[in-house]
């Protein structure tokens, strides 16, 4: 049983969209272009994101060639920043890397395939060193902008180009691009990451009273360019005569998760990490690495009557019954998706495996049940906790069905920030639990 309550939910949706459209440049902007930097400047810019990789030493590239054969990752990182946190938006893409380099920084064509780009102009500094300025003609809905700003790139072919803020409406505005090849050399993992602070009031005001709409921008922006990517890369490798070297049946997400612990631990020291596989609906994956012993993880995870008093969105959790088919919950949950809020009052089956496993049952109101989890994975006195889940967006109401209609990737940016929101709300309540601190994320 669900109730939406919408009395601001339509200017909630006109400010979430307008932080999407942010992530493209959209602001008060400034258009006024300065002289290109030196390389000595620029270079110092990209010290941001220059310790940022998508694996970490030693973290074998198979384990995430698993994760994207079953959907989209994103990479979190919020430990050891020179930004309060980074998103890397990941996806596989059938082809080879030096293509799919020839894509990303083909930025002449652009307007052709990377959504709402109108131009791009690029001035050569220094070798592999450029400064691209871009043209934006946003139309979606009601709304309708014309977007110009810049960025320098530096690429280091065919891996990798980081960047940094040009010109434009920014305080910060940074990022980059990392290709990983595939174990055929035919396909390629790539990710593109951002992270920008507007100097727009208007923007910051929105930034500070909906702080889950940061992380919407990056997500959206993120996903709807890697796909852009893709699906251009792609055409011009089959163009090119060059076979698809297709992909086999996905494994099951737990036997990924456990494939190497080891590695797993090593990306999640990094911060969070996510798979979002395509619906209907979009299912959520997301992970975390916390100091405690699994027992003791399991106990909090478990413990379902006290999670209103730490995770968000949660108001009540009632034990009703338990039966041969599991420990039966009411719940009571509201969450605020930025373009609008949502009550929902689900009866919940769980079933237990201690200390490694719990499952449950959601029903889906456009396409039936489908399961959700904790898999808890031990590493001596550390364990590492995936959480499943998925929610049909689409059928709370009308505004959240136009709103998926026109902008898609938003549905991935709304469930991975809930799933982001849980799974850091757990790792803090383990940690403060047990008194140990080193994994807690940045608030």
């Amino acid at each position: 049983m669900e109730k939406i309550r919408s009395a601001n939910a339509w200017q909630n949706w006109v400010g979430a969209l307008a932080i999407f459209l942010a992530g493209f440049g959209v602001s008060g902007q400034e258009n006024l272009v300065p002289a290109p930097r030196t390389e000595a400047e620029i270079q110092k810019m990209m010290s941001i994101t220059e310790d940022l990789h998508i694996l970490p030493p030693g973290v074998r590239p198979e384990m995430l060639e698993h994760l994207l054969e079953i959907g989209e990752v994103v990479v979190y990182f919020d430990h050891s920043l020179k930004v309060p946190w980074m998103s890397a938006a990941g996806i596989l893409v059938d082809a080879p890397v030096d293509q799919v380099f020839a894509v990303l920084t083909d930025y002449t064509h652009y307007p052709s395939f990377v959504p709402m780009t109108e131009a791009a102009e690029v001035q050569k500094i220094a070798n592999n060193l450029v400064r691209v300025d871009f043209h934006l003609n946003v139309q979606m809905s009601f709304l309708h902008y014309r977007l110009d700003y810049g960025v320098y790139h530096h690429w280091q072919p065919p891996y990798r180009s980081d960047w940094s803020h040009a010109w434009g409406e920014f305080g910060i505005n940074t990022g980059f691009a990392e290709l990983v090849p595939a174990s055929s050399g035919k396909r390629t993992m790539f990710f593109y990451s951002v992270y920008s602070e507007p100097r727009s009031k208007f923007l910051k005001s929105l930034y500070a009273r909906e702080p889950s709409l940061e992380m919407m921008t990056s997500l959206s922006t993120a996903t709807v360019f890697v796909r852009a990517i893709k699906a251009e890369a792609e055409k011009r490798s089959a163009a090119a005569g060059c076979k698809a070297a297709g992909a086999g049946k996905p494994r099951h997400i737990f036997d990924v998760l456990a494939e190497d612990p080891g590695g797993m631990k090593k990306m999640l020291e990094q911060g969070n990490l996510l798979v979002l596989e395509d619906g209907p609906t979009v299912y959520v994956v997301s992970g975390g690495l916390v100091d405690a012993p699994i027992a003791q993880a399991y106990a909090v995870i478990s413990d379902f009557e006290k999670q209103p008093e730490f995770v968000p969105g949660v108001k009540k959790a009632k034990h009703l019954a338990a039966t041969q088919a599991g420990d039966t919950f009411q719940w009571e949950l509201e969450f605020d998706l930025a373009f609008f809020r949502y009550l929902q009052t689900p009866l919940w089956t769980y079933n237990y495996s201690a200390p490694e496993l719990i499952t449950w049952d959601i029903l889906r109101p456009c396409c039936g049940r489908v399961q959700g989890f904790w898999k808890l994975l031990p590493l001596g006195d550390q364990t590492l906790i995936f959480n499943g889940s998925s929610a049909d967006i689409r059928s709370m109401g009308f505004i959240p069905r136009y709103a998926l209609d026109k902008e898609p990737t938003l549905e991935h940016a709304a469930l991975a920030s809930q799933a982001l929101l849980v799974v850091n709300a757990m790792k803090q309540r383990i940690a403060q639990k047990f008194g140990r601190q080193t994994s807690l994320p940045k608030e």
